[in-house]
C-alpha cells in the first residue's frame, strides 16, 4: 500500500520499551548508533531527540557532514511540525481543538487527510480500529472499573467531513492518532530526506522505523523485533533485512494496565476490552503509515481475520506472536537474517 498523504515542500521549514530496533552496520543501542567502520565513505550520521514522549532517531548515509547535518536539522524541524498538528495532548494542536468543541471548520489537509486514513482501516477491519475510542481508553487510564458504559461515544462512522471542516455527531466524542500518527510522522521525515537527495535513511520513532536504501557496504538494513515479554533472555525475537519498507509493532507489553497483560492500552471498540489473541503484532508495509495502523488493527482481529485480511493486501506481511508466545509470520514476512 501506498501513502497518498504527501508532505509539501514548502513546508519544510512512544512506547516506553522499543519494539523494533534499526541495526545498521552496528547496533542502535539506548538511541546511539555504533558504527562497525565509521571511516567508510559515505558515513553514518545519526541524531536522537525526544519528540512526542518518543525517542526518534535519523539516521543518513551521506559523503558530507554539513548536507548530512542540515538535512537532519531539516526534517526534524518537520517532524516537529507534523506532531504539533497530529497530538492531541498538545492544547493548541487541531486535534485537541476537535475534541475540546466537537468540530473544527478549517482543519490542516493533513490532520483531515489521516483522520479520512483512519477511517479508511475502520472499513477495511469492520470497525476494529476506531480512533474514537479515546474516552474509553481514557477511562482504563484513570483507573475505571467499567468504562464499557462509555462505548456510545465509540463510532468512526460518527466523524463528519464538510468541506475543509470535521465535526462529531455526539457530544463527548474524541478521537486520539495515537495508532497511527507516529507512522504519518515517519513517513514526512522519510519524504523530507529523499527529497534532499538522501536514499539511504532511516527514520525511526519509539521503534518504528522506515528504512529506505542500504546500509554502509551495501548490504540491506537489518532490523530486530523486541520479543513481547522483557522476563526472556534474548531481547530479540528475530532480525530480519528491510530495504525500502516500514516497520511497526503493537504489543500488551507497551502500557499495559495489568501485570499480566490482560488489560492494555489497545481497546477493542466493540467490546470495550483488550484483545486475548496476541502479545504483539509486527507488520511490514510501503509506508510507516500503513504499518502503524495495521498493527494496531491485526492485534484487534482474530487468529483467522487478520492473517486473511494481510494476505489481501499487496506489499504487506506480518509476523504475529500469540499469548502463549508462538508466533507465526504470513507467507511473504522475511526469515531470520
Amino acid at each position: 500500500m501506498t501513502d497518498p498523504m504527501q508532505t509539501n515542500p514548502r513546508h519544510l521549514t512512544r512506547r516506553e520499551f522499543l519494539k523494533i530496533t534499526a541495526i545498521p552496520a552496528g547496533l542502535l543501542v539506548a538511541g546511539r548508533l555504533i558504527e562497525a567502520s565509521s571511516r567508510r565513505s559515505p558515513r553514518v550520521f545519526h541524531e536522537t531527540r525526544l519528540m512526542m514522549g518518543t525517542v526518534i532517531n535519523l539516521t543518513v548515509l551521506s559523503t558530507g557532514g554539513d548536507e548530512a547535518g542540515y538535512a537532519i536539522r531539516t526534517t526534524f524541524a518537520e517532524l516537529e511540525r507534523l506532531v504539533s498538528l497530529f497530538d492531541h495532548r498538545r492544547p493548541s494542536s487541531p486535534v485537541a481543538t476537535l475534541n475540546r468543541q466537537g468540530r473544527i471548520l478549517q482543519a490542516p489537509l493533513e490532520v483531515a487527510d489521516i483522520i479520512r486514513r483512519a477511517c479508511t482501516y475502520s472499513e477495511i477491519s469492520r470497525g476494529a480500529f476506531d480512533i474514537t475510542i479515546k474516552p474509553v481508553l481514557e477511562a482504563y487510564q484513570a483507573g475505571k472499573k467499567q468504562p464499557e458504559n462509555l462505548l456510545g461515544l465509540v463510532d468512526y462512522r460518527r466523524i463528519r467531513f464538510s468541506g475543509n471542516g470535521i465535526s462529531f455527531d455526539h457530544p463527548g466524542m474524541a478521537i486520539t492518532l495515537d495508532g497511527i500518527a507516529k507512522g504519518r510522522v515517519i513517513d514526512g521525515g522519510a519524504q523530507v530526506l529523499r527529497a534532499l537527495g538522501f536514499e539511504n535513511i532511516i527514520v525511526e520513532a519509539g521503534g518504528d522505523l522506515m528504512a529506505s536504501g542500504q546500509r554502509a557496504g551495501g548490504d540491506p538494513w537489518r532490523v530486530g523485533v523486541q520479543h513481547p515479554r522483557k522476563s526472556i533472555a534474548h531481547p530479540w525475537l528475530t532480525t530480519i533485512q528491510v530495504q525500502n519498507q516500514a516497520i511497526a509493532t503493537s504489543g500488551d507489553y507497551m502500557n499495559s494496565f495489568t501485570s499480566d497483560y490482560r488489560q492494555h492500552h489497545i481497546i477493542d471498540p466493540r467490546n470495550g476490552r483488550s484483545p486475548t489473541t496476541y502479545s504483539s503484532v509486527t507488520v511490514l508495509a510501503q509506508s510507516a503509515t500503513d504499518a502503524d495502523a495495521l498493527a494496531t488493527t491485526l492485534m484487534l482481529l482474530g487468529r483467522e481475520e487478520g492473517p486473511a485480511l494481510v494476505e489481501q493486501l499487496p506489499g504487506v506481511e506480518a509476523l504475529f506472536v500469540q499469548k502463549d508466545l508462538t508466533t507465526f509470520r504470513t507467507s511473504g514476512f522475511p526469515k531470520e537474517a
